[in-house]
This record gives structure tokens, C-alpha cells and sequence, in this order.
């Protein structure tokens, strides 16, 4: 995960050189992750840990246009350095994305990393799959997949495109690009689903019953897509996140009660950026007694990687409970000081949540 950062870095590094509670205003509502959530399959592996990120809303926020690491170059300098410092940061991209490498994945797959409009990452090693939404040139992919020694195949009625063994690098500048991200890819004009393995791919390409059908996750979904212009979120199940993403730093006050799922949520209205952690509880007591005892973590959370001083100072946050489908969801929200350069997608990156350990 470093060494992705670090690249990432390095990209950045040639680029610059060349709501009740919430108060970012409520526009139309696009409800980009919930119907993601649509497409994926509702499974034990995919419910574990779900990632979504739009670059294309974040470019609408900005009013900038990017089409390509040029475009980026020409952006404004304050624009192109607001841009920059958030992707990566607060605005998660997947290894499935090529963003990283944007010129060498357009030149080895054909797929344009600033194409890709959002993204929904699923589930965990070896069983995880990405679906990006975008606009493909899907004639210049496939030659460039067959120039790769990409075979089509059929998979349960769908043509995909496969090389190499489940979950094994194919090597060359496939495997160096890639890894085995990209060993199988359904592919359309506005969808690529990529996958590891045909075990992991399958599930994605008849998604039914789906994620978006399952009442936690649609109720989580439904609530972080309904505060404003989503920019970027990540869903958890809750046991999953107490034995994975917590971490071992204690937190107080103690009484956090045990959640049945989770999410952190990123959102963008101008240059008023905010945060909000929603958390699914089976009654809306217990929930709201959790969003006090959050809001005095969050007060006073010192990050092991930034122990000079509490991680959210000057922060103010609200609580709200939502019932979304009768499933009680606590809302607990703030703007991010203008100051502040809290980056919550490396939170989770380093299980740096201790204020999310039940207790």
C-alpha cells in the first residue's frame, strides 16, 4: 500500500511541475453508490469491505473537465493542486483503475484511467471484483486485450476477455502493470467488471439478488447518497471492521455498542468539504445513544501516526438518526476545517479507526 501511495506521489510530483447535521448544500440526487450496489451480487465476500470513488463527481464539484494527464496540466494552479491533493486521500481509486499509471495502462490496455466516471471495489482478495462505470472505447480495448493474448471466453452467457490462471500474475507487462487485476474483464461501452479469477468475476455478471437488495446495505447506501453531491465512501460490515480495520489503539469513552454494518462517507459543494460516519443499529435507541459516545471519541482520538495533537480538532460534529426501510442509521457529520488535512481513505488504508472499536 505504500509502494501505491508512493507512485501515486510521483505522479502528482510530475503533474504539479507540468444534511440536518451536514451542511453542504442537498442537490438532486444521483444515488451513484446505491445503484452500484445494484450491480453487485449479495454475498458474504462481497458485504466484508466495499469501496466507491468518483472522479467524476469530484471534477463536477471543481468545474474542471479531465479527460486525460494533460487536461490535468492545464488545469488552474489552484485547481489542478485541489484536484491532485485529494485524489488518493479523500477520494478513493482502485489498483483496477490504472490511475497511477494512467499513460502506461491507456497505452497497454486501452483503458483510459480518466474515463472511468465511478468505481465500486468489492469484497477482499482473492474473491474481490471492481466494477467502473465511464465511457470505453470499446473497439481500441479489445485490440489492445488481443494484441495482449487476451482469449474470449463464455462465462454463463456473457462474452469476457481472460488470460493466465485465477488470481496469478500473467507476468510481462501485464503482471507489471497489473498484478492479476485485470485477469478477467467483462467489457461494454459505459461498464468494465474486472476480476482476479472467473470464481470472483461470475458472481458480478448476475448480480441478483443484490447488495442494494439487502436491508443493511441498502439502508446504509440510501442514507450517505441522500446527503449531498457522494464523492467518495467506503461500506464495512461491522465485524469485519472490528477484527480488520480498527487497529489496537484504545478509545474512550468506553459503550460504543457493536454495529451490524458501517460506512464513511466524503462529500464536496464548492470548497466546503465534509465528513460523515453512518453506523446501522438494530433499534434507533441504541443508535442514538452511540452517536454521543462517537462524538466524544471523535473529540479526543489521538492518531498513532499523528500523536501531537487530537486527529479532529476544531471539528464540530452532529448527530442524526435516520430510519431508512425501518432500519435505524446514526448519522454523525461535520465540515472539515479549512485547515484540516485529515485524510480519511489512509485511515482506513491503515486501520487507524480506534474511534469505531466497539466497546
Amino acid at each position: 500500500m505504500m509502494m501505491r501511495r508512493g507512485v501515486f506521489l510521483m505522479l502528482i510530483g510530475v503533474l504539479c511541475t507540468a444534511l440536518s447535521a451536514l451542511s453542504v448544500p442537498i442537490h438532486a440526487q444521483s444515488g451513484g453508490l446505491s445503484r452500484l450496489l445494484r450491480q453487485t451480487p449479495s454475498t458474504t465476500a462481497a458485504r466484508t469491505i466495499i469501496w466507491f470513488g468518483s472522479l467524476g463527481a469530484l471534477e463536477r464539484t471543481l468545474s474542471a473537465t479531465v479527460s486525460s494527464r494533460e487536461d490535468v496540466d492545464r488545469l488552474p494552479l489552484t485547481q489542478r493542486a485541489t484536484y491532485l491533493s485529494e485524489i488518493g486521500r479523500l477520494v478513493y481509486y482502485s489498483d483496477y483503475s490504472g490511475l497511477a499509471r494512467a499513460p502506461e495502462w491507456l497505452a497497454t490496455f486501452g483503458i483510459n484511467s480518466f474515463a472511468i466516471e465511478q468505481e465500486l471495489t468489492v469484497g477482499r482478495s482473492p474473491d474481490q471484483v471492481a466494477i467502473l462505470e465511464g465511457n470505453f472505447d470499446v473497439a481500441s480495448i479489445t485490440e489492445s486485450l488481443q494484441r495482449l493474448g487476451y482469449q474470449t471466453q463464455d462465462l454463463n452467457g456473457n462474452t469476457i476477455f481472460a488470460i493466465g490462471n485465477d488470481n496469478s500474475s500473467p507476468g510481462g507487462s501485464i503482471g507489471n502493470l497489473a498484478a492479476d487485476k485485470l485477469n478477467r474483464l467483462a467489457l461494454s461501452a459505459n461498464r468494465i467488471i474486472a476480476a482476479a479469477s472467473t470464481a470472483a468475476l461470475a458472481p458480478a455478471l448476475s448480480p441478483t439478488p443484490s447488495l442494494a437488495d439487502d436491508p443493511i446495505y441498502g439502508a446504509l447506501s440510501a442514507a450517505l447518497d441522500a446527503r449531498g453531491a457522494l464523492i467518495s465512501a467506503v461500506l464495512f460490515d461491522g465485524a469485519y471492521a472490528a477484527a480488520n480495520l480498527i487497529g489496537n489503539t484504545p478509545s474512550a469513552p468506553n459503550g460504543l455498542a457493536a454495529y451490524q454494518a458501517g460506512g464513511i462517507a466524503y462529500y464536496r459543494s464548492g470548497t466546503t468539504r465534509a465528513v460523515t460516519i453512518a453506523l446501522v443499529y438494530a433499534d434507533a435507541n441504541t443508535a442514538a445513544q452511540a452517536g454521543g459516545v462517537l462524538v466524544a471519541r471523535l473529540g479526543s482520538y489521538v492518531s498513532p501516526e499523528q500523536p501531537e495533537r487530537p486527529l479532529f480538532e476544531g471539528w464540530q460534529f452532529s448527530t442524526d438518526v435516520q430510519q431508512i426501510n425501518g432500519v435505524p442509521v446514526l448519522m454523525v457529520s461535520a465540515n472539515m476545517p479549512a485547515e484540516s488535512d485529515v485524510a480519511w481513505v489512509t485511515l482506513v488504508q491503515e486501520r487507524d479507526l480506534g474511534f469505531l472499536r466497539p466497546q
